[in-house]
């Protein structure tokens, strides 16, 4: 007789078990059924208004009478545009990776020093390094506050064409000699998140060196203002069916 009745109390626990796990995941799947970024996915194109210029240096000359150096004189002010997408895990972060025609470079002046005995003579020549990539940046994106997002990640880039223009933009022009056709690095930024529109400030660097040459040190170094335009976008839809 007891053995019937610790039968019945124990199977009455278990159902009483079941039904607070079932009760509990039906809970919890209704919940998460009202997560409009859990999975969502928004697609788009991206544009930017770049600052490019070249962080390092350039290998300077030294003879018995003459000497050469090489800055930089003036970044470049380009554009971008490609295309975008962002995979939301969930409300705070998501995946964010773009595929993009990019422009590089900056302007440049040589000085050649010449020392004899009445005094110095000092010729200028300027150029311009120019430089076109397809670029795949890929970062994780955080969400703070409504609205307010954060990133960070890093680049793949792939070279397109590069030339040296002889002052500034003048038609005689060159390839850049020992140039790498492979170049990578960082990107870190932060902006604003809107329905429509994700804008913000961005910068990037180059880790290696783009010249295949151990005399030179010359790295990428990009600020820029990005419009990711969201043609597409999941967590719109969802909100608009929650409503």
């Amino acid at each position: 007789m007891s053995k019937i009745i610790y039968s019945k109390r124990t199977a009455l626990l278990l159902s009483i078990i079941m039904f607070t796990v079932f009760s509990q995941t039906k809970i919890y799947a209704q919940d998460n059924s009202k997560d409009i970024y859990k999975n969502a996915m928004t697609f788009g194109i991206t544009h930017s208004f770049n600052l490019t210029s070249i962080a390092g240096s350039f290998p300077d000359v030294y003879a018995s009478n003459i000497s050469q150096t090489t800055n930089m004189t003036a970044p470049r002010f380009t554009l971008d545009f490609g295309m975008t997408t962002d995979y939301y895990i969930n409300e705070q972060f998501s995946i964010q990776f773009d595929a993009v025609f990019t422009y590089n470079g900056a302007h440049f002046v040589s000085t050649r020093s010449v020392y004899n005995e009445v005094g110095i003579i000092e010729t200028n020549q300027w150029f311009t390094y120019a430089m076109n990539y397809f670029k795949f940046p890929l970062a994780v994106s955080f969400y703070p506050k409504d609205k307010l997002y954060l990133t960070a990640g890093g680049y793949f880039a792939t070279l397109l064409h590069s030339r040296k223009y002889e002052y500034w933009y003048n038609l005689d022009s060159k390839p850049i000699n020992n140039i790498n056709n492979i170049d990578y690095g960082m990107e870190f930024g932060m902006g604003f998140n809107l329905p429509y529109l994700k804008i913000g400030f961005q910068y990037s660097y180059g880790f290696d060196s783009f010249i295949n040459d151990p005399n030179y040190d010359l790295h990428h170094s990009v600020f820029q203002v990005v419009a990711r335009w969201k043609f597409y976008s999941d967590i719109r839809d969802r909100s608009r069916s929650n409503k």
